[in-house]
This record gives structure tokens, C-alpha cells and sequence, in this order.
């Protein structure tokens, strides 16, 4: 009697157990799964191969050529403000990007065995928002889509070992979680004048949500013969004399898997800002996965080309603050010219106020003069010639009048003899105005010498205190005549 059985089961635990374990050790033993015709280990990156990696390069050389054509129109100091570039686009501001391109799972415990090429990487799409603080620093949060494939396809199988698994699919698809931080490295030369290029170098902490399935088939054949079951191969002998029960089972398995595990990324990512508001970049970026467990790969790597949306002022606000910021500096200019005039008017008033005095203090000085040289015509050889310099009460200093007076009678009497007598008006000691009336005489001595007089020319000089008793302003004088 033969006996053909078929056995599709979806989410069996005990099966999935059971196959799980038994097909990692089998993984693990070597010679159990001799039944291959040859395993093929494929490099995590295998160059210009599989339809992805091909995409991947075509975005990023296009990415490339946006950047080289694009950047210069968008890069550069702002030509209507004097601030950087960079200080203008990227402090402050709000931003979200898209990203997308091809990622890697290493060190899966899911061999690849005479798997497609395209199994080697997988698509990977995501984005995120950034908030740049200085020019040198942003904060972020990120979310990126992707998957890893593993496939085992056994071309010649062993009939002594059953069951005997003949095709394998693992797929798991992960979604990637996390806050980061970036610090642009171009910032070290801010004197760089290609201030749209930016190097971003960033870290963080991230969380995984990985959930998937493994799919595969297995041949089961068994011989059971005075009751005893055993695999039937090829070397199976019939014994005629006996009952036997052939049993060929095919069976499926969809087993499903989950696991979350946290991260540490790395990520360096290539910028040029071709306008105000867009970005794009080119992004390598490695993530360490915490707690393995034997279960979840060791590392997932990305290639991915990014676009990013700048949330700042157009073009036509940054004009309308620049000419309003313009026109007020225009008008603080106005106002300031406009005190300044104010000011000069002032001073020009008070400048004439002073010349129209000096002008009548030369007139009046004229005048004097005039009235000398009259006198001095006029005079008969017995009339003195005299002038006296008048002082404040209690004080020894010439005032500005009586000082243009001594210098124009200085002036007249150059080359002459005088006498000079210094007084001091009755109120207050006896002994002071003595002393105060020879500071006077010091003081007029000393005016006449600058303007020329010798010493021998300034004879008798005497200082009589209060002698004369005079209680007024007549008391407090120094009167110069003329020696005949």
C-alpha cells in the first residue's frame, strides 16, 4: 500500500519551532545540507550589479550633476545683506527632507544559498525634519523604511536526510526610529567661500521595529516495513515477502518572526543648497544594532540621496527687510544730518554774537586808543600819561577786558619807562591786602614782559596795600604811567 500525503500549515507553532531549530542546525552542521550544488556567499556591495544598485548609482551621479550646475546660482553670499550665507539659510530654521536608495543587512543568520543577485541589497525610502541652530549644529528626528531578503534554493538533494528543505525565503522588513544630532564639519573654515557645500557628520540614538516571515519547502519520503519507518532513497531494497507503506509528503511553512532592538547611528551626509529653500545631499550612513541575540543582523548600512525643504523667507521678504532696513539706515542718516545742521546753525549764531562783541569791544578799544594818541599830541610836556588795570573784589586775576586793554596800552607804550603802583580796597586785613595788592602787581608785570617790555623799563613797581584808604573800586587797581 503507498500513501501520498500534502501538508500546507501558516502560523503552526510547533511546526515553525521545529523547522526553525532544525534548520539552523543544519546551517550550523554542514554536512546534513550536502544536498546543495553550491553555496554562493555574495559581497555585501557587489559592484554595478542587480537592478537596485544600478538605480542607486543613476541617482546619485544625477544627484551629483544637480549639485555641480545648481549649487553656485543658490550658494554664495547673499547679495543683499552682508551676512554669510550660512548664518542667513541655516540659523534657526525649520526644515524636512525625503530620502531614498538602497540599504544592507550584514551578518544575517540566514545564509544566502544560489540566491538571486537582487537579494544582495534592498530599497530604502524615509525622511525627517531637522531643526539647524547655528550653522554648525542641528537637531533632528528621522524615520526610514527598508528590508532584507535572503534566499536558499537547493538543486540536488539528499534522500538520506528528511525532511529534505528544498527552497527558502527569509524576508524581513525593519523601520527604523530615531533622534540625532549633526555637526557640520565645513564650519571649521568659515572663511570658505563655497559656503552652499556642507559636510554633516552625525550620531544618535535609534530604535528598530523589524517584523517579517520565512517561507520554505520540504520533500519528506518514508518506507515503513514490519513496522519500522525510514527515509526512501535511492538505495531503498523492496522486500516482497512483507507489507509496505510509501509516504511522500511536500510541505510549506510560513513562519513569522518579529523583534525590536535599539541602535547607534552614524551618518555623513554631503549637502549643496541649490536655492534659499532646497537641499539636496548624498548620505552614507551605518547603524550599530544593541542586543543581537543571535536573531537580528549586526549592522544595516544606506547609500541614499536626500531632498530637503528649507523653511525660510523668499527671496522677495529677504528684498523688502533689506530695502526697509535701507531706508531706515537712510533716515537715521537724514535725522542725524539734519542735528547736525541744527547744531552748526547754533554754533554759527553764537559765533557771530561773539564777533559782533569782539567787534565792539575793537571799536571801543579803537576809540581808546584814539583818544590816547589825541591826548598824547595834544598834552603839554608837564601832562602824565597813565592807564590802570581794575580788579574784582578779593581777587588778583585780569579779566579777558581788562586784559585786551592792558595788551592795546602795552602796545602804544612799548619802548617807554613805567611806573606802576598796585592797590588794594580798605574792607578786610590790613596784612591780606598787602599781600594781595603785590600779587596784582605780579600779575601786571608779568603781562607787560610778554609783550615786550624789559625789566628796566617797568621802574618804580611798588604795591601800597590799603594806604590810600579807599573802600571802593577805586582801591582796588594797579595804575601804570608814564615816566618823562
Amino acid at each position: 500500500m503507498v500513501k501520498a500525503q500534502l501538508l500546507d500549515s501558516d502560523d503552526n507553532h510547533n511546526a515553525q519551532t521545529s523547522d526553525t531549530a532544525l534548520l539552523r542546525r543544519e546551517l550550523q552542521q554542514g554536512g546534513t545540507l550536502s544536498i546543495m550544488n553550491r553555496m554562493r556567499t555574495k559581497p555585501l556591495i557587489p559592484p554595478l550589479s542587480g537592478r537596485w544598485a544600478r538605480i542607486g548609482l543613476i541617482l546619485m551621479l544625477s544627484a551629483g550633476a544637480l549639485v555641480s550646475t545648481q549649487a553656485q546660482e543658490g550658494g554664495g553670499s547673499n547679495p543683499l545683506t552682508s551676512v554669510r550665507w550660512a548664518e542667513a539659510v541655516h540659523t534657526r530654521t525649520w526644515s524636512i527632507y525625503a530620502e531614498g536608495g538602497l540599504s544592507w543587512a550584514t551578518d544575517v543568520w540566514y545564509q544566502n544559498l544560489d540566491a538571486k543577485r537582487s537579494y544582495n541589497q534592498s530599497p530604502a525610502v524615509g525622511g525627517g525634519v531637522d531643526f539647524t541652530i547655528r550653522p554648525w549644529v542641528r537637531v533632528g528626528a528621522e524615520y526610514l523604511w527598508s528590508r532584507y531578503r535572503r534566499e536558499q534554493r537547493f538543486s540536488r538533494p539528499d534522500p538520506r536526510t528528511m525532511p529534505v528543505k528544498v527552497y527558502g525565503n527569509y524576508v524581513m522588513n525593519f523601520h527604523n526610529a530615531k533622534l540625532g544630532v549633526q555637526f557640520n564639519f565645513m564650519e571649521l573654515w568659515r572663511a570658505r567661500r563655497a559656503q552652499w557645500l556642507n559636510v554633516w557628520l552625525g550620531t544618535g540614538m535609534g530604535y528598530s521595529f523589524i517584523k517579517g516571515n520565512e517561507y520554505g519547502i520540504f520533500f519528506n519520503n518514508t518506507m515503513t516495513q514490519n513496522g519500522q519507518t525510514t527515509p526512501a532513497g535511492s538505495d531503498v531494497t523492496v522486500d516482497d515477502e512483507s507489507g509496505l507503506t510509501l509516504t511522500g509528503n511536500v510541505r510549506t511553512t510560513n513562519r513569522h518572526e518579529k523583534f525590536n532592538k535599539l541602535y547607534i547611528p552614524t551618518t555623513l551626509h554631503v549637502e549643496a543648497d541649490v536655492s534659499r529653500r532646497f537641499t539636496v545631499g548624498l548620505k552614507g550612513e551605518m547603524d550599530w544594532l544593541l542586543s543581537r541575540g543571535g536573531i537580528a543582523p549586526k549592522n544595516y548600512v544606506f547609500a541614499l540621496a536626500t531632498v530637503r525643504y528649507n523653511f525660510v523667507a523668499s527671496r522677495a521678504k529677504v528684498q523688502q527687510g533689506y530695502y526697509e532696513g535701507e531706508l531706515s539706515l537712510l533716515n537715521d542718516r537724514v535725522n542725524a544730518l539734519q542735528k547736525e545742521a541744527a547744531e552748526s546753525r547754533e554754533r554759527a549764531d553764537r559765533e557771530a554774537t561773539e564777533r559782533q562783541r569782539a567787534e565792539q569791544k575793537n571799536a571801543d578799544l579803537q576809540q581808546r586808543l584814539s583818544e590816547y594818541e589825541s591826548s598824547m599830541n595834544a598834552q603839554s610836556p608837564a601832562v602824565q600819561i597813565s592807564h590802570y588795570v581794575q580788579f574784582a573784589h578779593n581777587c588778583a586775576g585780569i579779566s579777558r577786558d581788562e586784559l585786551a586793554h592792558l595788551r592795546y596800552f602795552a602796545s602804544y607804550m612799548r619802548g617807554h619807562q613805567l611806573s606802576i603802583i598796585a592797590e588794594a580796597s580798605t574792607p578786610g586785613p590790613t596784612g591780606y591786602n598787602q599781600k594781595l595788592s603785590e600779587r596784582r602787581l605780579k600779575r601786571v608785570v608779568k603781562v607787560l614782559l610778554k609783550e615786550g617790555f624789559a625789566k628796566e623799563d617797568l621802574h618804580p613797581q611798588v604795591a601800597i596795600g590799603e594806604q590810600d584808604g579807599k573802600p571802593d573800586a577805586e582801591g582796588r587797581r594797579v595804575t601804570i604811567k608814564l615816566v618823562k
